[in-house]
């Protein structure tokens, strides 16, 4: 590839080289053939004449043909005025007979020299003849043989082929050096330029092209100069890339570009799962009215998930759309206001109890034994807002915790459990509950956490199991310890499983507030375990409900 330019050009020399010489060659051997032959007709002309002006004073024309032949060098014939031959050097027989149909003979006899070339005989070979007019109408016919001329011919044709090819081979010499001297500069920028292409700018200028000067020099220093600078334009390029492209994969709003025929041109990694593999139907209607000079702005469900997108025209044809993800915003509010709903809705009974019996304490019109049963009720209704407001408290501390605590430690479960129940028994002595944890068993917790979580479960089992037997047990399985807390009692409906562990949710919320619930144990409970590095959950028992918590072992 690199030696292309050189053959073609060197390809180039030789053509011409071969044209103008061979154009040359033809010429010079027409133009010394034609003088070859000019000389050769002006020397038998004269001799022609020579001859005719010596017969004006010789006589014996028969004997003195073969000496003026051999003067001449040619074939000598002496035609008389009446056609008939009077001498001939080669063949004395046809002396005496009429010459017969001659063409050049018939126009030296109107004065002027002829010239003819064919065969006098049948076996001899083609002659050159000139026929000069002589006086007493007589007619000198010379002859040469047409195969000397060709020879003659043919031998100054060979030499001018032998010194046209010296003169080749010189050309095609010369040639290479010239063409060699040309060429390296323009090969040494061709490799320059070849790994500019590949992206190495750190590339020496082209020595070879440098060296040479002149326009070639020029060039080479003014290609290293754009080489430079497009190093330097490149690498801003880059920076600006990757500084663009790590903003917008930074992004949590998903970032797309989609060009003129739908297709995605463009997408960051936090829009890839609200679009999937190809363009949403939605996506490309919002796109279709920026293309239309609107600034859209809407609310679409993509996957399941609740997106505002904006987008807006290029200045390209292509549009830009950005995804805001709202779902989690959308659940907060929707959480927002069910725990104020909820949260009104627990406070509004024991508030509207405690207003309405102040009220009537307040007229002095109940008598001392009324009045201490109202004072009583106030009280039992304000611990019982004063109960929802610690776990509330409680709640808001857990949810600023990271889910695992450092302060963790060992805790031996079967102490704790044993703690719960003696606390259960003390408020409901008729409560049956039975244990089987192994004394030996211990988990990573803290001593708090794991007391109000093992509390809560074993209280919430003794009061909603309708007096049923409550068992608590523990055993580790594949590396956690579960503890398991069941009870024989209605249970919980299904599909209620995740939600019994939301704040203020209650599946039988009147029963609940007789009981004297919040509505905020489990989500306690929730938060306590997972903050300790475990989980919690809710199976169905056969009858009544089980929870388990798995923690780790210490």
């Amino acid at each position: 590839m690199r030696s292309s330019l050189r053959n073609r050009l060197l390809s180039l020399f030789l053509v011409l080289v071969v044209v103008v010489g061979a154009g040359t060659l033809y010429w010079i051997e027409r133009t010394l053939a034609d003088d070859l032959l000019s000389a050769l007709d002006k020397r038998m002309s004269d001799q022609g004449r020579a001859v005719a002006t010596w017969l004006t004073i010789a006589g014996h024309v028969d004997r003195l043909t073969p000496r003026l032949a051999g003067v001449t060098g040619t074939r000598l014939t002496i035609i008389a005025d009446n056609g008939i031959v009077e001498g001939d050097s080669e063949d004395p027989s046809i002396v005496g007979q009429p010459i017969g149909p001659a063409w050049e003979v018939s126009q030296a006899r109107k004065g002027k020299d002829a010239r003819a070339v064919r065969q006098l005989r049948p076996d001899e070979p083609r002659q050159y003849l000139v026929a000069v007019p002589a006086a007493a109408g007589r007619v000198i016919r010379l002859a040469v043989p047409l195969g000397e001329i060709i020879e003659t011919r043919a031998r100054m044709r060979n030499r001018l082929i032998v010194g046209f090819g010296f003169g080749f081979l010189g050309a095609l010499f010369l040639s290479w050096i010239f063409v060699r001297a040309v060429t390296r500069p323009i090969q040494s920028m061709t490799r320059t330029a070849e790994t500019l292409a590949t992206g190495n700018y750190d590339v020496e200028a082209p020595k070879a092209a440098v060296e040479a000067g002149g326009e070639l020099g020029v060039l080479a220093r003014t290609m290293m100069h754009m080489a430079g600078e497009v190093k330097r334009n490149i690498s801003e390029l880059t920076e600006q890339r990757d500084l663009l492209s790590g903003v917008v994969g930074g992004l949590v709003e998903g970032v797309l570009v989609v060009d003129p025929d739908g297709k995605i041109e463009f997408a960051n990694a936090a829009a890839r799962p609200l679009i999937g593999d190809s363009l949403p139907p939605a996506i490309a209607a919002l796109v279709a009215k920026a293309r239309s000079g609107e600034p859209p702005e809407e609310e679409l469900e993509l996957v399941g998930r609740t997106v505002r997108a904006s987008a807006r025209p290029l200045r390209s044809t292509d549009v830009i759309v950005v995804l805001y993800d709202i779902t989690r915003m959308r659940a907060l509010e929707a959480v927002r206001r069910e725990f104020l709903s909820n949260a009104a809705h627990e406070l509004r009974t024991p508030v509207t109890s405690i207003s309405g019996y102040a009220e009537t304490l307040l007229s002095g019109k109940v008598d001392p034994e009324t009045s201490k049963e109202f004072i009583t009720t106030i009280h039992r209704n304000a611990r019982r807002i004063s109960d929802m407001v610690t776990d509330l408290l409680v709640l808001d501390q857990l949810g600023g915790r990271a889910t695992r605590v450092v302060d963790r430690g060992p805790i031996e479960l079967a102490e704790v459990v044993d703690d719960a129940v003696r606390t259960a028994k003390g408020v409901k002595p008729s409560a049956q509950i039975e244990t089987d944890v192994p004394v030996s068993l211990a988990v990573l917790a803290t001593r708090e956490g794991l007391e109000h979580v093992v509390q809560n479960l074993v209280d919430n089992a003794v009061k909603y199991g309708n007096d049923t037997r409550v068992a608590v047990r523990a055993q580790v399985i594949d590396g956690r310890v579960r503890l398991t807390i069941e009870d024989a009692g209605p249970g919980i409906p299904q599909g209620n499983e995740e939600r019994i562990f939301e704040r203020f949710f209650r599946v039988d919320a009147g029963r609940s507030r007789e009981q004297g619930g919040t509505g905020l144990g489990l989500a306690i409970v929730k938060s306590h375990v997972e903050a300790m590095g475990g989980r919690v959950w809710f199976e169905h028992a056969d009858p009544g409900a089980r929870f388990v918590v798995e923690l780790e072992p210490a």
